[in-house]
């Protein structure tokens, strides 16, 4: 059996080096844990690779953002950052997120930076949580960028649990829809099929396309199910692509009730992101860039670009702001008001509040908007096949 040498943490925060004989680096990890071990690294005795940090699967949102707070808690408390860590990876050891945090303990030991080990561990943050921890590692306030980070994933999940849960019914719908189309084109509409091949029937247009469409599903159903199932699994996996992911977002954005919510969503995380910085007293500059780094458009990410160039050269916010059109009027003047008192981190945090109330009710519409279309669409789908059949049999009146 292949031989590890590890270096672990026992429970007095003590270094312990040695060599385990195991099978695999899973049962060196269940080992060390067995002994009250928290290893940091983790090597084949040969030396030729480090051993693989199994994950079987990723922690989800809810568990990052207990995490996030718990760490922030920590910090406050005063405790140092790698302690915090190695509490964390402790709590979780039996659990994808004990693997990820034990990673990123040994990283830090190692000198790495704490966002750096973030992005190693492939937790799958958002963006913006990378960027406040960054700015918080350059600050010395990591804590309180913590807990902005999880208030803002908080919102976030709390946003994306409503969308979800009203997405529900007309899912239901679509499904149902598509499942009695597909049961009436091949089990009833094959059975008026012969109408077809009757030259006194005098068929509408639209009968015949009915009952042709019907008979070609009946014949190809093996083949039609196979499409759908790898239509289904090519999108699943295709939709889990960060480069799809980005160009599906860029195409919403131009969408017409989409594109507004795509939009205050943007501004919401912008000036959230922006007015943390600066309460946390990162300097202007410092705060937009790590801002910009914080949108995913990249539309908006490009104006944000040209905003700090413009801050950079001497301009002031609210003019680059209103120049670029990246925000309305209403934000405009929030932001020169900011500037002209001192109290910028404030007005902005007024104005990712706005957004965010504006993001929430462009969804809501857009969700009482789905349910009726949903319906309707069905609706004429369903109704349209009925009434062609009923075409097609009035026909055979010419017949007769």
């Amino acid at each position: 059996m292949p031989e590890f040498h590890y270096q672990a943490t026992d429970s007095k925060g003590g270094v312990v080096k040695g060599i385990l004989t195991v099978a695999d680096q899973s049962e060196a990890m269940a080992e060390l844990q067995r002994r009250g071990l928290l290893a940091f690294q983790l090597k084949e005795a040969s030396g030729s690779r480090t051993a693989a940090w199994s994950q079987p699967k990723r922690a989800g949102r809810d568990a990052l953002l207990v995490v996030l707070q718990e760490l922030a808690t920590l910090l406050d408390a005063g405790v140092t950052l790698a302690e915090a860590v190695e509490n964390v990876a402790r709590g979780y050891a039996d659990s994808p997120l004990g693997v990820s945090f034990t990673k990123i303990y040994g990283q830090l030991r190692g000198g790495i930076a704490f966002s750096a080990a973030l992005i190693d561990a492939d937790l799958r943050l958002p963006r913006y949580v990378i960027e406040l921890c960054r700015a918080g590692e350059s600050t010395g306030k990591l804590a309180g960028s913590l807990r902005a980070a999880a208030e803002q994933l908080e919102l976030e999940l709390n946003f994306q649990r409503e969308a979800r849960n009203a997405l529900i019914y007309p899912l239901v719908l679509v499904v149902t829809g598509i499942l009695a189309t597909l049961l009436v084109f091949v089990f009833v509409v094959p059975k008026f099929a012969n109408i077809l091949n009757n030259p006194k029937a005098d068929l509408p247009t639209l009968s015949i396309w009915v009952l042709a469409t019907g008979m070609w599903l009946t014949k190809n159903k093996i083949l039609i199910g196979a499409i759908i199932a790898g239509g289904a699994v090519g999108s699943f996996f295709l939709l889990r692509q960060e480069k799809i992911q980005q160009n599906l977002w860029n195409w919403a954005a131009g969408l017409p009730l989409i594109g507004s919510w795509i939009m205050h969503t943007e501004m919401a995380r912008w000036s959230s992101m922006f007015s943390v910085l600066l309460l946390n007293h990162v300097s202007i500059l410092e705060a937009l860039s790590h801002a910009q780094n914080a949108l995913r458009g990249d539309l908006w990410r490009h104006k944000a670009s040209l905003i700090l160039s413009d801050v950079r050269g001497g301009k002031t916010l609210a003019e680059s702001l209103q120049l670029h059109q990246f925000i309305d009027a209403t934000g405009v003047n929030l932001v020169r008001v900011g500037e002209r008192s001192g109290a910028l981190g404030k007005t902005t945090a007024s104005l990712a509040a706005m957004h965010r109330t504006h993001s929430q009710q462009q969804m809501k519409q857009f969700l009482i908007l789905l349910e009726p279309v949903t319906i309707l669409m069905v609706s004429v789908v369903l109704g349209g096949i009925m009434i062609s059949v009923m075409l097609a049999i009035t026909s055979l009146t010419n017949v007769i």
